[in-house]
């Protein structure tokens, strides 16, 4: 990717986040960065192109965050927290009203964001469960597929505008205690020996 293309998906996500999807226009952002329409377009063929790759770009960095926590992780249940953290944070950084203009006005986008989120997800979470199996950390009966869905069913919530009774405390809090009632619910006689150790040590 050319160095003014990234310039330009730069400025547009941060306009996006700063005005919303609806009101920027490819004029606006072309003013903004006090380049030519024609310089825009040979980047981007219009705005739903634009949206995409500003979108895909978002995804890419969240994925490779996640991607180098896990190779430093530890075990199996060292590297559900360390997906946890980039979960919460995703999380906290979630804006609904965003989704809410990227679901109307973008459609397709918004599936594909969707369909990568979710294959995602359940490739770690699929990947993370045969780890701890082979650890003897979980339980060698667990069904992966259901408990993959359970995860990603979870995060999926976590993301809803309206968080019910928890929607005025901490996010962190939140996910942690949560968190610790999946891998209490997968875990062997050893993961949760090792999840008790886990839980005394400062800053886990």
């Amino acid at each position: 990717m050319e160095e003014m293309e990234l310039e330009i998906l730069r400025k547009a996500t941060e306009m996006f986040n700063r005005y919303g999807l609806r009101p920027v226009t490819m004029d606006d952002i072309a003013r903004e960065m006090s380049i030519s329409k024609k310089t825009l377009y040979k980047y981007f063929s219009n705005k739903e192109d634009l949206v995409r790759k500003a979108v895909m770009a978002m995804f890419e960095e969240i994925r490779g965050n996640m991607d180098q926590l896990l190779e430093h992780s530890g075990n199996a249940i060292d590297m559900l927290f360390a997906m946890d953290n980039v979960v919460c944070t995703t999380i906290e950084r979630h804006d609904p009203s965003m989704q809410f203009q990227l679901d109307r006005y973008y459609p397709e986008v918004s599936a594909m964001l969707e369909s990568l989120k979710k294959e995602q997800v359940f490739k770690m979470m699929y990947n993370n469960i045969k780890k701890g199996k082979a650890e003897g950390l979980y339980r060698p009966e667990l069904d992966a597929e259901v408990v993959t869905f359970l995860y990603y069913s979870r995060a999926q919530l976590m993301m809803e505008e309206d968080m019910g009774p928890f929607k005025d405390r901490p996010i962190d809090e939140v996910m942690r205690e949560i968190l610790i009632y999946h891998v209490r619910g997968v875990a062997s006689p050893k993961g949760i020996e090792y999840l008790e150790q886990k839980l005394k040590t400062p800053n886990t």
